[in-house]
């Protein structure tokens, strides 16, 4: 093997190379290292290079070419190497995506020809080589890697490399060397000492460093390395890089640039929590290793070529003393090389991408060893002895320092077995959580960095908790109480906390720290409690007996049975009587299902849950409620002093399979009563397409609710004559899809009320709307369902909310069909919430059976005529008469009246001649944010 290297500056001189060696006739690589020169000159030199049919190219860009000892910064280098075994071959290939995957594919079929080195030259400011250098070493573990990063003298503007006459702007070059008989050896110098204190890098994204140590990254380099060093980004910063050790080897980081987010880009990945240092390099030390190096390699290693690849960054910490390195390299073998913007270096089974050192491949085809010391003319310079005074007390310095860290690193791991431990900045922004806060929470610890706890606040804890808590520390003093807060996969868990602030020795605080206990398990025990389980008028398990059931076990099909026509017994026999229906009703089904195992809970109303054993066929199942059916056509129940056989008939639902059977099995029976389905039963499964929508609905309200995407928008109730009264308005949900879309709750909120994300919507807007009225002094209305009333814990929240203050803004709105399904629980509503001065209104009235006596015995203090009615006021006579009936019997009872879907000045001119007390509608305010 030759091994020689040409200073191409004109043609004439390249033509004087191929007549001195013949390199028509023979074969081998040339590498083509560019510096400063005229794009026109690379072009004709790749050309001129073609007509040597024998030769492989490849190149790149450089911040400086290396020729023996000397350094070219003009003109193009060529390295040539000429094989002279005909076993050793060479193939080139150009990869133009060179991701993990590439690099994989490639390193195996380069290792299954037997390939024995590969030399790459990569691009780094458009895209980082590493996940092809581990792709590479996943498809070739042991097939040695080597070359390095395309580099522009430190312009950071544009690099590029070489396959044969083409030039790339991104993607790599690689040269694969074949043949038994070749000997490959490498070297990698870097010798920078690290100084001061271990750092970890706390925030990160690929090669991006935001943070070290919870800090950003630039406030880390001027605090430790002065303002100077910001000067010139990323020039300024080249003499120190960060040092990481990785499998026992020094690995250095040098930044390439400054990203518009702040971060510093990196020639090469620093990892999450990776542990660095600065580095500083001693120039007698690094001139002397690389003496020693090159000793040892022309005393033991076969030395015919020798390819040489240093970081920009090296020589210009090196400055004049570059050429010495290089020297005695250059005494081992014939050596020729470049300057680059990162070193590739291979370990047993890992390729890594360098920065700060001189890398060096070895290779010969022969195996003679010369063994004797080269001659090195070179002096090295005088050591620094203060350099090395300093770099030796950093040292000492980090040690006792580091002694100090383990035994307080020995106290926080006691802590961090026995509590959930997390520090936060001054803004609230997450700097460290253990492993049993990523536990407790589902997150781990990257996804949490530099967010809030904000990230896991759950919307049931009042925003009072959180206001007191900021309050305390801020003061400086010590936080404790208990928090509910929400985990990745939306369960909810309990802390019982102490958050602490941590001061420096000026007595401002620096970060908090929080300890906690998981209380989780006595919270819900207490919860179980508390919270009542059984159907106070059947004595059956209620509805969140059933929720909590159905996600517990999973079973596979539900039915529901709601009594046709409920609502006529309740009005002809009273409400007396119709609670007797539903009594003996529930009786009946549980002597028929119970020898069945099919279980049975009341749902709400008439309307009864039946869950089917597991292992029960679909087909038995609907067999035993058709049966069911036949059997209960009537019911005998007392009515007065007299038993009456009340006749009854049924809509049946039945949900197959599905992750939310209780939705389906409510779409089911929706479905049942909308076709007219009383003689058989109505079954879905999950295939439906409409089940499919319910689910879409479903996860993205799970998802809103987690991204604070539910919103409310309010429409103005304007009084009729001016009363200098407050300011009203109706809250309206809506919900921001991720496009932006705003949805109204039509879309959605039919299909979550069978499901425990309704509950969490209605508190949301309770929420919104208070603080909406609390900001701007009005009176907020908002619509509230049976379910929410009934169900204890939304009812416990409105409570706690009205007893804070806010029954002077709240108004609630029950539609007429919802009041009437239980009056009794509706009227108990409605003192409880009028003691702490909230209203009511019965919204929708006049769009069902409107049961004026019911009405008298609730008196809501507003009534809302249905829109239905509103709109045919201009043209129907028979519906004015109706509308100042209302109003007229409304006045009497002390009611007020207002009408919706007010969309002229027509329509409300009429309106206030039929005397309401207020308009609502599109012609008076569409509905929007809150001025």
């Amino acid at each position: 093997m030759q091994h020689f290297s040409h200073h191409c500056c004109d043609l004439a001189s390249l033509d004087a190379l191929c007549a001195t060696h013949d390199l028509r006739n023979r074969r081998g690589l040339i590498q083509v290292f560019v510096t400063e020169c005229e794009e026109s000159l690379l072009q004709t030199v790749l050309e001129r290079l073609q007509r040597f049919p024998g030769f492989a190219v490849i190149g790149a860009s450089a911040a400086g070419a290396i020729a023996g000892g000397d350094i070219l910064d003009h003109g193009v280098l060529l390295s040539v190497t000429v094989l002279e075994h005909t076993s050793t071959q060479i193939k080139t290939y150009y990869v133009a995506q060179p991701d993990a995957e590439a690099g994989r594919s490639l390193g195996m079929a380069l290792a299954a020809e037997g390939a024995r080195l590969a030399l790459a030259f990569g691009n780094v400011l458009d895209e980082n080589p590493e996940p092809f250098l581990e792709g590479f070493a996943a498809g070739a573990p042991e097939l040695v890697l080597a070359g390095g990063v395309a580099a522009d003298n430190l312009r950071f503007h544009g690099t590029f490399v070489i396959h044969g006459d083409q030039v790339y702007s991104r993607g790599l070059v690689l040269a694969a060397f074949y043949g038994q008989d070749l000997h490959v050896r490498t070297e990698s110098l870097l010798n920078c000492t690290s100084v001061g204190r271990p750092m970890r890098i706390t925030r990160a994204r690929e090669e991006c460093v935001y943070e070290i140590d919870g800090k950003p990254v630039l406030d880390v380099y001027r605090y430790y390395l002065g303002e100077e060093v910001l000067e010139n980004i990323p020039v300024s910063m080249v003499e120190f890089p960060l040092i990481a050790r990785t499998q026992g080897v020094d690995v250095a980081r040098l930044p390439v640039s400054l990203t518009e987010d702040g971060a510093l880009r990196y020639a090469g990945r620093l990892r999450m929590e990776e542990p660095v240092r600065f580095g500083i390099g001693d120039i007698f030390t690094m001139l002397e290793r690389a003496r020693e190096v090159a000793e040892h390699l022309a005393c033991h290693v076969p030395a015919e070529a020798l390819y040489v690849y240093s970081c920009r960054g090296r020589r210009l910490y090196l400055k004049e003393h570059a050429p010495i390195e290089l020297g005695s390299l250059a005494a081992v073998a014939p050596a020729a090389g470049f300057f680059t913007y990162g070193e590739f270096f291979h370990l047993s089974g890992d390729n890594r991408l360098l920065n700060m050192t001189t890398t060096a491949v070895i290779v010969a085809e022969s195996d003679e060893i010369h063994s004797k010391s080269p001659v090195l003319r070179q002096k090295l310079p005088a050591p620094n002895r203060t350099l090395r005074a300093l770099a030796h007390l950093s040292e000492v310095t980090s040690q006792e320092l580091a002694q100090s860290m383990r035994v307080l690193e020995q106290y926080r791991y006691a802590l961090d077995q026995t509590a959930i431990v997390s520090r936060t900045d001054l803004q609230g922004r997450i700097m460290y959580v253990n492993a049993l806060f990523e536990q407790v929470t589902g997150y781990r610890a990257e996804e949490l960095m530099g967010n809030s706890h904000s990230l896991l606040r759950h919307p049931d804890t009042p925003s009072a908790v959180y206001e007191s808590l900021w309050r305390t520390i801020r003061a400086k003093q010590i936080w404790r109480g208990v928090i509910k807060n929400r985990a990745k996969d939306g369960r909810a868990y309990y802390l019982k906390s102490t958050i602490i602030p941590l001061l420096d020795e000026h007595g401002e605080i620096l970060e908090y720290i929080s300890v906690a206990e998981d209380i989780t398990e006595i919270i819900q025990a207490q919860e179980r409690i508390e919270r009542q389980a059984v159907d106070r008028l059947t004595g059956l398990p209620n509805r969140n007996s059933l929720i909590e059931v159905l996600e517990r076990d999973r079973f596979g099909m539900l039915a529901l049975l709601d009594v046709a026509g409920f609502k006529s017994i309740n009005e002809y026999y009273g409400f007396e009587v119709g609670d007797r229906v539903i009594v003996e009703l529930a009786a009946r089904l549980v002597r028929y299902l119970q020898p069945l195992e099919i279980g049975v809970y009341r749902s709400y109303g008439a309307c009864f849950a039946l869950v089917a054993p597991q292992e029960m066929p679909p087909a038995t199942f609907e067999a035993h409620l058709r049966s069911l059916r036949e059997s209960m056509h009537s019911l005998r129940v007392l009515v007065g002093e007299e038993e009456e056989e009340i006749d009854l008939d049924f809509y049946v639902g039945i949900a197959i399979g599905g992750d939310h059977l209780l939705a389906l099995a409510e779409s089911a029976l929706q479905k049942a009563k909308e076709e007219g389905v009383r003689e058989g039963v109505f079954v879905l499964s999950e295939r439906n397409q409409s089940y499919l929508k319910n689910r879409f609905w479903i996860n993205e309200i799970k998802q809103a609710l987690h991204e604070e995407r539910l919103l409310c928008h309010f429409q103005p109730i304007v009084p009729v004559s001016m009363t200098g009264e407050r300011p009203k308005y109706e809250a309206l949900l809506r919900l921001r899809g991720r496009d932006g879309t705003l949805y109204p709750p039509g879309e959605f909120l039919d299909i979550v009320k069978q499901t425990s994300h309704y509950s969490r919507i209605t508190r949301r807007v309770l929420e919104l709307a208070l603080d909406a009225a609390q900001c701007s002094g009005a009176q907020v209305s908002v619509n509230l369902s049976y379910l929410d009333v009934a169900d204890e814990r939304t009812r416990t929240f409105i409570l706690d909310l009205l007893a804070r203050g806010g029954g002077a803004y709240l108004v609630f709105e029950i539609t007429e069909t919802e009041a009437f399904k239980d009056p009794a629980q509706i009227r108990d509503f409605a003192d409880e919430v009028r003691r702490h001065g909230a209203q009511l209104a019965l919204d929708d009235f006049g769009s069902g059976y409107s049961n004026l006596s019911a009405l008298v015995q609730l008196v809501p203090d507003y009534l809302k005529i249905d829109g239905s009615l509103i709109v045919r006021v201009e043209h129907d006579e028979n519906v004015r008469q109706l509308v100042k009936a209302a109003t007229d019997f409304s006045r009497v009872l002390g009611m007020k009246v207002v009408a919706e879907f007010v969309r002229s000045e027509s329509l409300a001119r009429h309106l206030r001649a039929l005397g309401v007390d207020y308009l609502q509608g599109y012609a008076l305010g569409a509905p929007g944010p809150l001025p």
